[in-house]
């Protein structure tokens, strides 16, 4: 796959390449409290450069900018947030070798979820080893500490909160904080999920406008294979009647499949909204109703679950 295949669009590219893909992993490195939330990105340029030059080329011109990136953050102090940044490069390389391989979106994500997985557990296993702290522990103090700082400025009279409301936050803080530490390992993987789903889904966006050809086809078309309604299914059952470590898994796995599901449902929902031709405003009045609210985030999962039975996207038959 790249951009100046037959029948596909040729991107233009500004001169200034060079310049983006530095600005991109330099500015969250160098600025990680304003812009660090574009670290979880950063995939999505490199795949853009890959397809726009092909997979050689486009590592060397990543290569030489990245390499500049660098120094540059270490001249700022900000050598760890750029390594990384880093490590989410060889996720756009491997959704783009994949994206060229002929490959489903399922397939594209398991193989990025993989070296997601991969790539970041061997940066927080190197910065443990060369800290001499333990990532894992210290997330959870963290996140800990954090719980334990809101309630007590909750509690201060600049919060000027009732009597009544600061004992329902108590109670609230206090499952939280015991809760926290069992269901951690599966939020972890959740976010590692969403990244990549979200770099796949700003990639396909993307290289459509670009290219006129998204590489995984038209979102609303995405679908999980249908053996993998079993994972929620199971993940239930360990979760209501396991005991001990093996709930806690059970919980992990419906963190997991629920949010594969969201994404599903949310595919479902698109292709729903496309067929009944809703206009673009209604559309995005209705996305914000639905995921301002815990419940509608539960029902685009459920409608992702019952579209393995029913598919919602099946299309009309028409008579001859």
């Amino acid at each position: 796959m790249d951009g100046t295949g037959p029948g596909r669009r040729p991107f233009f590219w500004p001169p200034g390449q060079f310049l983006l893909l530095f600005a991109l992993f330099f500015l969250p490195a160098a600025a990680p409290s304003v812009l660090g939330w574009m670290t979880g990105l950063l995939a999505t340029p490199v795949f853009i450069l890959l397809a726009a030059h092909g997979l050689a080329k486009g590592c060397r011109l990543a290569a030489v900018s990245l390499v500049v990136a660098g120094a540059s953050a270490l001249l700022v102090q900000q050598g760890e947030m750029f390594v990384f940044s880093l490590t989410l490069a060889p996720l756009g390389v491997a959704l783009f070798c994949s994206a060229r391989a002929g490959d489903t979106a399922a397939q594209s994500g398991a193989k990025g979820l993989a070296v997601l997985v991969i790539t970041w557990f061997l940066f927080w296993a190197a910065y443990g080893f060369l800290t001499g702290t333990n990532p894992y522990n210290l997330l959870l103090k963290v996140i800990d500490l954090g719980l334990e700082q809101t309630l007590e400025l909750s509690k201060s009279k600049e919060a000027g909160l009732s009597p009544e409301m600061i004992m329902g936050l108590s109670e609230k803080t206090a499952a939280m904080r015991e809760v926290m530490p069992r269901i951690l390992p599966g939020l972890l993987v959740v976010v590692v999920v969403f990244t990549v789903w979200l770099n796949m889904a700003l990639v396909n966006s993307l290289c459509n406008r670009l290219t006129g050809n998204a590489p995984w086809g038209a979102y609303a078309t995405w679908r999980l294979p249908d053996h993998m309604v079993w994972l929620p299914i199971g993940a239930i059952g360990v979760a209501l009647f396991g005991q001990g470590a093996l709930q806690n898994v059970g919980s992990w796995l419906v963190m997991i499949s629920g949010t594969l599901y969201f994404f599903q449902g949310l595919a479902v929902l698109i292709a729903m909204f496309e067929r009944w031709r809703v206009p673009p405003l209604v559309r995005m009045i209705l996305y914000f109703v639905i995921f301002l609210q815990t419940y509608g985030l539960m029902l685009i999962a459920v409608l992702g679950l019952i579209d393995v039975w029913c598919n919602f996207r099946k299309p009309k038959e028409t008579n001859a």
